[in-house]
């Protein structure tokens, strides 16, 4: 493992890659276990709320998410790091769901793979960070 996938790049890769592009782009990459929820619950609003994407695309794109998350090893927030996590939050004044991603890749010295703009800035001095397209 050398990278840490967070939920936009994760959503990233689900909608813009064939199932074999995206299975090879994140073999031997890792998620957290929050993750799941937070690309859940992207692809349910963009289904359900902004009705961006319909329900057999919805389905798919569900799918191809179980798929990688059988192939990717989930991490998550060690009990004795959320004081890490919550020290992030404060000093980069991001949210904690953030702030675990890149506390987790500070612990696992992981490259953190992120669309977030914001979040890569954030964890600039902290980690590696990436985003989807640049892995290509």
């Amino acid at each position: 493992m050398k990278f840490l996938f967070d939920a936009s790049s994760m959503v990233h890769v689900i909608k813009n890659y064939e199932e074999e592009k995206a299975l090879r782009l994140l073999s031997d990459s890792c998620v957290l276990d929050l993750t799941k929820y937070e690309v859940g619950n992207a692809l349910w609003k963009e289904h359900v709320l902004h009705k961006a994407i319909g329900g057999k695309e919805f389905t798919e794109f569900l799918d191809l998410l179980r798929t990688i998350l059988l192939r990717t090893k989930a991490l998550s927030v060690e009990a004795h790091d959320l004081s890490k996590v919550a020290e992030v939050a404060e000093k980069e004044r991001i949210t904690f769901y953030d702030a675990s991603y890149v506390t987790v890749a500070k612990v696992r010295n992981l490259t953190l793979v992120t669309e977030d703009t914001r979040l890569a800035k954030a964890a600039f001095d902290h980690i590696k960070t990436a985003s989807g397209k640049d892995l290509l």
